[in-house]
């Protein structure tokens, strides 16, 4: 029986905002956690009322299997001081979620989605392995090297350079495009060999996907999966309008409106991720045959988009010996067929226009499942999992997480926890992740 640890993190019992919050949520168990059958029960008090987007005095409250399946729905008086409970079970193993009545726009919304989990250990993900899956990866990682030159590219960033560290931009060919990232390399070649630190970018435009920190002790290297290079001006170099291009054009061609769900109604290899998780592949080898290494300090960190090529990178690479995923996206993509909700970007439903549209999207996202790559990682795996977290759904999180078959492996859970991380999940899975305490950028 391989050894798996599940740990639980309370913030506020179920973390609510900094900022006068709308709502406090405790749930009769602390950890969040419950038996198939067993009743939980969701206690509310209304603390403020300023920020709920309707002023009616009875509103809607909901508990379902974060799907299709609506097990309480009761209207509550959301009166400042109120309080109020609400219990429901699930009697197979899932998430229990609760819905409270919407607020404000950010910076004043509330967290207004909490979760308890049934058995979450036991989730099984929404369809199985296509029966050529390794065939087709294998074959493909095979194909691209035979078709198409690595054409690796260094440029040496002065600016961002330091006296401990050069410091790069790196680009790499892959399929009709190039993969871009940044990449540090310690000075000091007398610490040679160098731990390797890989990250692959979260999803949208912004400082998080432009940016990175050098290290005087470690190789770095933080790749975007889209095809232009990462910039740290990107603000006064008005680069947010390429992204903003980049969706209008793959709406244009597939009709689908962003990028992480183009082409896939085409083919398997018209997928916008197809040609991406390739190329990054490529880009790693190449830094690890390339650098004097430490083979033995090869990590893997990502959140959300970049969690998800975690799974990807550490199913086809088995160089790296330690991954952290967080709230970790494209999980069980396929587990709307559960009646659940899938992760993020939800490939299938987003290309449902037509009955030939979501047919050949069924037929081709299953190669794309996060959940499809678990079973095939062979490092030590830790992975944060937001209990309200609506964007990559921690039934979705799970089914994948419980896919992973290394006896080295732990999930730690986020009650309250959205799609983010709470900094002592930065600092913990960071540390563990690196060894020497460097998180994630």
């Amino acid at each position: 029986m391989r050894k798996s640890i599940i740990l639980a993190f309370v913030a506020a019992i179920f973390a609510t905002p900094v900022f006068a919050a709308t709502y406090k949520v405790e749930a009769d168990k602390k950890d969040g956690i419950y038996r198939c059958g067993e009743k939980a029960t969701f206690t509310v008090t209304i603390l403020d009322t300023k920020n709920l987007l309707k002023s009616d005095l009875k509103q809607d409250v909901q508990l379902d299997n974060f799907g299709t399946q609506i097990v309480a729905k009761s209207a509550f008086d959301m009166v400042k001081g109120a309080k109020f409970s609400i219990s429901g079970t699930l009697n197979q193993p899932g998430f229990l979620r609760l819905t409270l009545p919407q607020t404000k726009s950010p910076p004043h919304a509330d967290v207004r989605i909490h979760s308890v989990a049934f058995e979450p250990e036991k989730i099984s993900k929404g369809s199985p392995s296509p029966a050529d899956f390794d065939e087709f990866w294998t074959e493909a990682q095979k194909k691209i090297a035979r078709e198409v030159p690595l054409d690796p590219r260094m440029e040496l960033i002065a600016e961002r350079s330091t006296g401990q560290f050069d410091f790069y931009h790196i680009s790499f060919a892959t399929y009709a495009r190039r993969i871009y990232g940044y990449f540090s390399v310690p000075k000091d070649k007398s610490k040679a060999p160098f731990p390797v630190r890989i990250s692959v970018n979260a999803a949208g435009f912004g400082n998080w996907s432009n940016n990175m920190q050098g290290s005087p002790d470690a190789i770095c290297a933080q790749f975007a999966v889209y095809d232009w290079p990462m910039d740290w001006k990107w603000q006064e170099k008005g680069l947010k309008s390429k992204y903003d291009e980049l969706n209008a054009q793959c709406d244009a061609k597939y009709s689908c409106g962003l990028y992480c769900v183009a082409g896939i109604t085409h083919s398997r290899e018209e997928y916008f991720f197809y040609p991406v998780i390739l190329g990054i592949n490529r880009a790693i080898d190449w830094i690890a045959t390339s650098f004097p290494v430490d083979a033995a300090n090869f990590s893997y960190q990502g959140i959300s988009q970049g969690g998800g090529f975690g799974f990807y990178l550490c199913a086809l690479n088995h160089r790296f010996t330690r991954a952290a995923f967080y709230v970790p996206a494209i999980t069980d993509t396929m587990g709307y067929l559960a009646g659940r909700e899938s992760g993020w970007p939800k490939i299938v439903e987003r290309n449902s226009s037509t009955p030939e549209r979501r047919a050949a999207a069924e037929r081709w996202t299953p190669y794309f499942d996060a959940a499809n790559f678990a079973s095939r990682i062979k490092c030590s795996v830790r992975v944060a999992v937001g209990f309200s977290d609506d964007v990559c759904p921690p039934c979705a999180v799970y089914a994948s997480y419980n896919e992973i078959k290394v006896k080295d492996k732990a999930i730690l859970n986020g009650i309250g926890m959205t799609h983010d991380c709470f900094p002592s999940f930065c600092d913990e899975l960071g540390r563990w992740a690196t060894q020497v305490g460097i998180c994630i950028q």
